[in-house]
Parts: C-alpha cells; sequence; structure tokens
C-alpha cells in the first residue's frame, strides 16, 4: 500500500461490514440446533478413504464425519472418497472430493465437507435425504397428515 491508500484508511477508517461481530450465544445455539436436525445417524452408511473403509457416524447432503480414523490427513486438505449408502436392500456407491474441517487424533474422528455428487448420484442422495427426513418426521409424529 502507497502513502496516499494509507492516509485513505486512517481518514475513512474500516467499514462497519469488516467488522464481524460474534454471534450471541441464543443464536449459536439455534444454528448449532439446525446443524444437528439436519443431520442423519450413520444408518448403514459407509466412507472409503485411501482404500480402507470407515463407518459413518452422522452425514448431511454435503458432509459426514467418520469414527476410527488413523491417516494422516489435515484440517483443509482435500480428500477424494467414495460415499457407500444401504438403503432399502440397495448399495448405492459414489465418488467425492472434499475438504476436511475437523481431525480428532483423540477421538479418531475426521469430519468432511464435500462437493455435491454429480447426477444421477446427486438425485438419488436427494431422494433418500427426503426419504430419511420424512421417514423421522413420521417417528417424531410431526408427519401425520402428509
Amino acid at each position: 500500500m502507497g502513502l496516499m491508500d494509507w492516509l485513505f484508511v486512517w481518514l475513512n477508517g474500516p467499514k462497519p461490514a469488516a467488522r464481524r461481530k460474534r454471534a450471541k450465544s441464543s443464536e449459536a445455539a439455534v444454528g448449532a440446533e439446525r446443524r444437528r436436525v439436519a443431520r442423519f445417524a450413520g444408518l448403514g452408511a459407509r466412507v472409503i478413504i485411501d482404500r480402507i473403509e470407515y463407518d459413518v457416524v452422522d452425514w448431511t447432503e454435503n458432509s459426514f464425519r467418520i469414527a476410527g480414523y488413523d491417516g494422516g490427513l489435515i484440517e483443509r486438505q482435500i480428500v477424494h472418497f467414495r460415499f457407500l449408502l444401504v438403503y432399502r436392500q440397495e448399495t448405492w456407491e459414489w465418488p467425492g472430493v472434499g475438504r476436511v474441517v475437523r481431525v480428532d487424533p483423540d477421538a479418531r474422528e475426521l469430519a468432511v465437507l464435500f462437493r455435491a455428487p454429480q447426477e444421477p448420484f446427486r438425485t438419488r442422495l436427494r431422494h433418500v435425504v427426503e426419504a430419511l427426513k420424512a421417514g423421522e418426521a413420521m417417528k417424531d409424529g410431526k408427519g401425520e397428515g402428509r
């Protein structure tokens, strides 16, 4: 930055949009609860990373968390995987690419955020997610009348 740039910044100060405010604890709790509701327990889903198969603890349309991970991935690393999902006696398998968002070596867990799969896998995954949401709503008693 040149002298004029620094002078401009000093005179005008930082923009209010540049400052990030932390969410209130109640707002953060609501966001965490919304994310938790959208997640599904493993339900027989499995992930293959580096030719090793892992159980999925929970997953959504664009992320998963696996248990028993002992590999060498680090946070923010790109990972290629295969996602296997058994639904109604059918096994669906599709390739995926994602980014590691959390590695917990103590609990041996790995969390990955991935891109939506290509067609026709995207449509299949969406159908499974919708069916699981409807099924969970029926178990909770919220789905009567649909």
